[in-house]
């Protein structure tokens, strides 16, 4: 599907970026719209993989998911071909209520114990809390 020039782009509410200050990093962002002014995307998370072995492109397709998910889609990158293992999670308790949301993202290959793979960090009240 493609959009006439004379449509207006809906923007999804949430992208990611490479971060081009910390290898093996992305950063996530939302539109804001204000009141009066353009609208832009503002940073409001941090996703950085911690097993830096995880081939580039398949960490760019797990993005693609948690954003699509981010944004309300239900249609996932079916990533099974890409991969042998399964991604588990686990969000951390907040000390404070103040605290960003955080989110460990484990792969586990049947074998052993789950492997650390990645953090999510988001601004509270991204997820609703």
């Amino acid at each position: 599907m493609s959009l006439n020039f004379n449509e207006k782009g809906e923007k999804p509410r949430y992208i990611h970026k490479r971060n081009p200050l910390v290898p093996h990093a992305f950063q996530i962002f939302e539109f804001k719209d204000y009141k009066g002014r353009n609208g832009d995307y503002e940073p409001v998370g941090d996703y950085t993989l911690l097993d830096t072995d995880e081939d580039a492109d398949l960490t760019e397709l797990k993005l693609n998911n948690l954003t699509r998910l981010m944004n309300g889609k239900k249609d996932l990158m079916d990533l099974k071909d890409k991969t042998d293992t399964r991604l588990l999670f686990n969000v951390v308790p907040r000390k404070n209520d103040n605290d960003p949301s955080k989110i460990i993202f484990r792969t586990y290959d049947g074998d052993g114990v789950s492997k650390e793979n990645a953090i999510l960090v988001l601004e509270k009240g991204v997820l609703n809390d």
